[in-house]
């Protein structure tokens, strides 16, 4: 810029040649050249711009036809600013701005700016404020480093949040020295204050069960050589007592030897997936018991059917009936969230069989089984309507069944009752020996009361069966 002032004739501004210029401008324009530091110098009111090389790499495509230009005319798009700024200083002010946005069309399209700019006045010979000197620097990157820092934090903390990951920093070279971020809090039952709490603190707040082995684990881990740490364990939670799974994994940073310096890490509540996983197993070891169950039952079907049957295939319809019985009963069992079933659904799966509902009335409180009582009634039911089509109310076209049950306390003991009455058939007469619905109500009910009987009425066949309600409803009743 020195070199191209030498090179001015007088016609480039108003000044006239440089030579001829007030002896203070020439000063202070020395000190602009020989700075490293971007700078300029606006003379005058109309604030004539001479600036060194440093300030022509902000000019950016502004250069070289700003220099000797008007600020106003060279950057009209902050004119307005800088008319401000020339009226403060010409004033005795000395601004400064740190860190100050524009919009620039110094590269010909519009470009953000930021810049820390210090304004002084410069006097002239009759010690007048005769012009400004603005020292400047662009901080445009360093803004824009930071403000992309910042949005990434807050899409961290946002992604945290959302997905309720906690954070944590542990400084390994001060006695683990922490720093953990709200949402680790959030997760962990913690005030706002415990975000830079210790590590015992942290050991404390661990199951009992779980303590030693978890603090074991992880002190071997930042000793050892490991770089990843990873680790489930339960937490009491100090805000409500309760008890959570917490997923930690982390990364150990390490110096050149090995020492470990820093520990990154995030913490998530895997109590759900823990509590889900453990309801899992449950269901397979239920399923495993369920299956025992059903293989035994239907071992007990294929014996009775095959002993009392006259021929194989008289056995292999009574068989397969009981089967399809036993089938329905299962697909009332997995029907609901748990293996249970409803007295009313087992009666309409067995009605449903015969083809004519108007033949029934059924009537009952809404009792729900489990799931060793709700096959056994299913198989029951299934007998009482089987030989009531072959043998009594059902085998005409007259005669009806009439079912009911429900919970009364007899003698101080809930007890579930459950009674079936034909009538309108032909006359029945009692069995000669115990058939299977007796032998199914032995296994499935041992504790129904003495009053459980069937009656063979001139009208015909009633049935009543009592058993202890709370013996239903777990599955425990052929236990």
């Amino acid at each position: 810029m020195a070199g191209r002032l030498r090179s001015w004739t007088g016609g480039e501004t108003e000044l006239g040649p440089p030579a001829a210029w007030p002896a203070n401008l020439r000063s202070a324009l020395q000190l602009v050249l020989l700075s490293p530091a971007a700078m300029t110098l606006l003379w005058g009111r109309q604030g004539l711009m001479f600036y060194n090389d440093a300030y022509a790499v902000i000019a950016g495509a502004r250069h070289p036809g700003s220099f000797g230009a008007s600020v106003f005319e060279a950057w009209p798009e902050v004119a307005d600013f800088n008319r401000e700024v020339l009226d403060s200083v010409f004033a005795g002010a000395s601004p400064s701005y740190r860190d100050v946005p524009f919009v620039f069309y110094r590269n010909g399209a519009a470009e953000d700016v930021w810049l820390n700019v210090d304004y002084s006045p410069v006097l002239d010979d009759a010690g007048e404020v005769g012009g400004v000197l603005a020292i400047v620097t662009e901080t445009t990157e360093r803004v824009q480093t930071e403000q992309t820092l910042r949005r990434r934090e807050a899409e961290l903390a946002q992604v945290q949040k959302i997905g309720r990951v906690g954070g944590l920093e542990v400084d390994l070279r001060s006695g683990f020295r922490n720093r953990r971020s709200p949402e680790y809090l959030q997760i962990h039952g913690l005030p706002p204050e415990a975000a830079q709490e210790t590590h015992e603190d942290w050991v404390r707040r661990i199951h009992p069960e779980d303590r030693m082995t978890v603090d074991a684990h992880f002190r071997e881990a930042v000793q050892g050589t490991a770089t990843i740490y990873e680790a489930e364990y339960r937490i009491i939670r100090p805000s409500d007592g309760q008890v959570r799974w917490i997923a930690a994994t982390a990364q150990i940073e390490r110096d050149e030897g090995g020492e470990p310096l820093r520990l990154i890490g995030a913490h998530l509540d895997v109590t759900a997936r823990k509590e889900a996983e453990a309801e899992q197993r449950l269901l397979m070891q239920e399923l495993a018991h369920r299956v025992k169950n059903t293989m035994a039952m239907i071992q007990a079907l294929a014996s009775q059917t095959l002993r009392n049957a006259g021929t194989l295939e008289a056995a292999r319809e009574i068989f397969n009936a009981r089967l399809a019985a036993l089938a329905r009963a299962h697909d009332l069992l997995v029907g609901g969230r748990r293996a249970d079933a409803s007295v009313h659904d087992i009666a309409k799966s067995i009605i449903a069989l015969q083809g004519d509902p108007a033949r029934f009335s059924i009537k009952g409180d809404n009792i729900v089984l489990g799931p060793k009582a709700a096959l056994a009634l299913t198989l029951i039911l299934h007998e009482l309507t089987t030989n009531a089509v072959k043998y009594g109310a059902l085998s005409n076209t007259t005669g009806i069944v009439s079912l009911s049950w429900s919970v009364a306390e007899i003698e101080g003991v809930r007890q579930f009752r459950l009674r079936w009455c034909e009538s309108g058939g032909p006359p029945v007469m009692p069995p000669s020996r115990k058939g299977f619905g007796s032998r199914l109500i032995e296994r499935s009910f041992p504790a129904a009361r003495t009053g459980t009987a069937s009656a063979y009425l001139p009208d015909g066949l009633v049935f009543t069966l009592d058993a202890p309600f709370d013996a239903l409803g777990d599955g425990e009743a052929g236990a």
